[in-house]
């Protein structure tokens, strides 16, 4: 725990934290680390004197998926895989296709219509092989498993050891601000992985006994999108699927999210939320992070920004709390 506590943060220095077997094989490319700064000139705007965000567009493909996708290329290697394949809507593909050029290891992306240009170039400047399915990301996710199956491929994508990579982004946050817990974490919702995996990130560093208390997780979706925060608004124990999503957010346009029930159980058992909002007010939120805070993400982040607009005119926040956001893709993503 000395180590922990003095290292920087990084995604690499808990590997101990991953179910990796052997330290030798990691696939590194310096994930994790990212910034976590104090929203000044947001802040004030919004009447907010504890407003954070934690950018995780400074990975190294511009988002998230890293600290997943070093677990994953690394259990791929490990359990002797010749290749990988994996279904996206953009950020997981870019992702994957770069630990993959770094392993040697061939990479088979299937990706929906509609996929935006900039993912799409960056996946295939790193020499992976693209295949475009005429329909949405839930049907290409059944390919891949199908591939998987047949040609015995490392099936990658929102499953268990990408949440264990992504789980990091909470033991950063609770570093980066003097081993304080905020009050809330605000995450935009896909498939649910990440956003479960950050909650489990800080339920196991309370378990350690090295923090004492536990955020409310806040859970954003777009709507024609959100199939979560209906079944979080109408108390559902399931998650009903939605067959044709549409939303300008990319990142997020999941209507069967395979962690679905995972978000849904961490949202309540954090006394946390579910904020559903509309494409315009994540582009708006968009452009007031950048022209307030230099920051620039892809829709999908902003959703953190519009959800905690909305939440603050409703009065479900207080103007003391300490709030993160956790904006999860650079703004040329998308």
């Amino acid at each position: 725990m000395p180590l922990i506590k003095s290292a920087p943060p990084l995604a690499a220095k808990y590997i101990d934290f991953y179910p990796i077997r052997d330290k030798r094989n990691i696939v590194s490319l310096h994930e994790g680390g990212t910034p976590l700064y104090k929203c000044k000139n947001l802040g004030k705007q919004l009447n907010l004197t504890n407003l954070y965000v934690k950018n995780e567009g400074a990975n190294p493909t511009g988002a998230f998926k890293d600290r997943g996708t070093m677990v994953e290329i690394t259990k791929a290697i490990e359990l002797g895989k010749k290749a990988v394949v994996v279904a996206s809507s953009g950020n997981m593909a870019a992702s994957v296709s770069a630990y993959c050029a770094n392993a040697n290891l061939p990479a088979y992306i299937l990706v929906p219509q509609g996929i935006p240009i900039g993912k799409l170039a960056q996946t295939l400047s790193y020499g992976a092989r693209v295949i475009q399915v005429r329909s949405s990301y839930d049907d290409a996710a059944k390919i891949t498993r199908k591939i998987s199956e047949k040609h015995n491929f490392y099936l990658a994508g929102d499953y268990a050891y990408r949440r264990e990579g992504q789980k990091s982004q909470a033991y950063e946050i609770v570093e980066q601000l003097n081993w304080e817990v905020p009050d809330k974490v605000i995450v935009p919702v896909g498939c649910g992985t990440n956003s479960s995996a950050i909650w489990k990130g800080f339920k196991e560093y309370k378990q350690l006994g090295l923090i004492e208390k536990l955020p409310q997780i806040i859970g954003v979706q777009a709507k024609g999108a959100d199939p979560v925060v209906e079944a979080f608004n109408k108390k559902l124990k399931e998650v009903i699927p939605i067959k044709n999503p549409s939303t300008v957010c990319s990142a997020i346009s999941v209507g069967d999210p395979l962690d679905g029930l995972l978000i849904l159980n961490a949202l309540r058992e954090s006394k946390g939320n579910a904020v559903s909002v509309d494409d315009n007010s994540a582009l708006e939120a968009e452009k007031l992070l950048a022209k307030t805070q230099s920051t620039f993400v892809e829709p999908a982040a902003a959703t953190t920004l519009a959800a905690l607009q909305q939440m603050s005119e409703q009065g479900k926040v207080d103007k003391d709390e300490k709030i993160v956001l956790v904006l999860t893709g650079a703004g040329l993503k998308d």
